[in-house]
């Protein structure tokens, strides 16, 4: 068995703490599904409550990617500026092809 897979694995629903502008949010990973069928839901957030939700059933390299997609979104809702879906796909992708994705999740860990 690969180790890095096997020791990802042990991680699966553990809670990770971030802060994101002054806020400690805790993040788990757990298995969501979008309401709509025809839809994947890769992550989402509760601002109100400080909660980012990963789909731990989706490949390591897409969990980086939506962790940053989501703390995005707290930020810009944080800071009360409008955005939407395109901006943070594109600013999320372009943040992950730089290795902010595993920067972000190894600190995420070192919280928890």
């Amino acid at each position: 068995m690969d180790k890095k897979k096997n020791k990802e694995t042990l991680r699966e629903g553990r809670k990770m703490k971030l802060n994101i502008g002054g806020h400690e949010y805790t993040i788990q990973e757990r298995t969501l599904k979008a309401s709509d069928s025809t839809k994947e839901l890769y992550g989402s957030h509760l601002v109100k409550d400080n909660m980012i939700f990963i789909n731990k059933d989706i490949a390591q390299s897409r969990r980086r990617e939506t962790l940053i997609h989501e703390v995005l979104h707290a930020v810009f809702y944080n800071r009360g500026i409008e955005h939407d879906e395109p901006l943070i796909e594109t600013l999320s992708n372009g943040l992950h092809q730089l290795g902010i994705g595993d920067y972000l999740w190894k600190k995420a860990r070192k919280k928890s």
